[in-house]
């Protein structure tokens, strides 16, 4: 799941309820280390928020086998950017490539995560869902190491601007996105 920053679950939970989602799980103390709650946006991808006690959250991105980028793939990208918005202050950017429409949540000028319309390729019953991507140093030899560990690849490793990307499952289904990061 996708968790987001928050300084205060309760309020996140009302922020989502008047902007058009859902409290699927309420906000709930975990032992010291925090605050977590589930939600679905009004087009029923489910996340999480975070509010931290004694565990702050990530202490590395972006660097080899660390999380490194959350996306969206909905069925409504402008329902999307004005949900998000609205609940987290975020702004966002349109990108820049005009094969796809693609919108980069931003966080004071820095982007976060990304926003797509669900591909026509997925499968039809696929709701709109958050995935995350982790930071490899060779898409190639991870999506091999994937499956020598009983995963599978759900699309095979390409490039793109950002750098060299596939999609994958683990031993048990669960999807995620690994990318080996272009260097600048």
């Amino acid at each position: 799941n996708v968790y987001f920053h928050t300084d205060d679950a309760t309020k996140a939970s009302e922020l989502v309820t008047s902007n058009g989602g859902a409290v699927l799980l309420a906000p709930m103390q975990v032992m010291e280390a925090g605050t977590m709650a589930v939600f679905a946006d009004p087009t029923g991808a489910a996340f999480s928020v975070w509010q931290p006690g004694q565990h702050a959250g990530f202490g590395e991105v972006n660097s080899p086998g660390t999380y490194c980028w959350a996306e969206l793939m909905t069925t409504d990208l402008d329902a999307a950017k004005r949900f998000y918005s609205s609940v987290f202050g975020y702004t966002t950017k349109a990108s820049d490539d005009e094969t796809m429409a693609y919108v980069e949540l931003q966080r004071d000028g820095e982007s976060i995560g990304g926003m797509m319309p669900k591909p026509q390729t997925a499968p039809a019953d696929m709701p709109p869902c958050w995935g995350v991507y982790f930071a490899v140093e060779d898409a190639d030899a991870t999506v091999a190491k994937v499956a020598q560990l009983g995963g599978s690849t759900v699309v095979p490793p390409m490039d793109i601007s950002p750098g060299r990307f596939a999609v994958c499952t683990d031993s048990l289904g669960a999807v995620f996105n690994v990318i080996a990061l272009a260097t600048p």
